[in-house]
Formats: structure tokens, C-alpha cells, sequence
């Protein structure tokens, strides 16, 4: 028999979740003293890895997500793990933190390279040089 507390080898993987509420997913009579937990966790609705996202495409993906709106969903990469036979996920902000760092890239360090006594100072001397 499976352990009731396991979890899934660390990966993202996109997936729909949604906030745990008692009312939309029940609990068990075993259950209750985990309420509080629950109540501040992501459970996972729909979960998909690379291989369904290559074979079956991203159509697959939408439509799943279109099917389930009634509730509040939200779809992103997350690291999903298993708790008392429930899977719950973490949202990963690898894409959100890499988008800042391309910004802040490109708002604030290309200008300097784009500035005209720069640019012309480079043409006559190369490399800016280091005194």
C-alpha cells in the first residue's frame, strides 16, 4: 500500500488549481484536525506534464481548463506534492522573476550601450577602457 504522505519527484509541470474550500471538496471524518492546513493550500485540479502537452497539444490543456470554469481556477507551472491522498501544488515564479530580470535588463543597462557618446566613443577607441 501507498503511504498516505508522499511525494511526486520535484518538477514543474503546468496544472489547474484552485484554493482548498470544505464546501467544493469535502473532508473526511479523519480529516479534521487538517481544516486549518487545507485551508491556506493550492489542490490540484488537472495536471499535465511535458509529454501530454507535446503529444496531445495545448488545445487539450484549454479545453480541460475551459470545462472546470465554474469554480475560480488558475493555470500555471507549479511543483505538485501529495498529502493524505490529496495532490496539492506550489506555483513556481520562474517565468514572472526571469521576465523582471529581462526588464530591468532592458530598461536600464541597454540604454547605456545605446547611448550616442558611447556608441561613438567605442567607434574611436573600442572597448570602454578601465583607469
Amino acid at each position: 500500500m501507498v503511504s498516505l504522505s508522499e511525494t511526486y519527484p520535484p518538477q514543474i509541470i503546468l496544472a489547474i488549481y484552485q484554493k482548498w474550500s470544505r464546501e467544493s471538496h469535502g473532508i473526511n471524518p479523519k480529516e479534521q484536525n487538517f481544516i486549518k492546513y487545507f485551508n491556506t493550500k493550492n489542490l490540484t485540479c488537472l495536471s499535465f506534464n511535458k509529454e501530454d502537452l507535446t503529444y496531445e497539444g495545448i488545445e487539450g490543456c484549454i479545453n480541460s481548463f475551459n470545462e472546470i470554469t465554474d469554480y475560480t481556477c488558475y493555470m500555471s507551472p507549479v511543483v505538485m506534492y501529495r498529502y493524505k491522498d490529496r495532490d496539492f501544488c506550489i506555483k513556481h515564479n520562474g517565468l514572472e522573476k526571469f521576465q523582471k530580470l529581462w526588464r530591468k535588463f532592458h530598461y536600464q543597462i541597454m540604454p547605456r550601450y545605446k547611448n550616442m557618446r558611447n556608441l561613438q566613443h567605442r567607434i574611436l577607441y573600442g572597448k570602454f577602457k578601465q583607469f
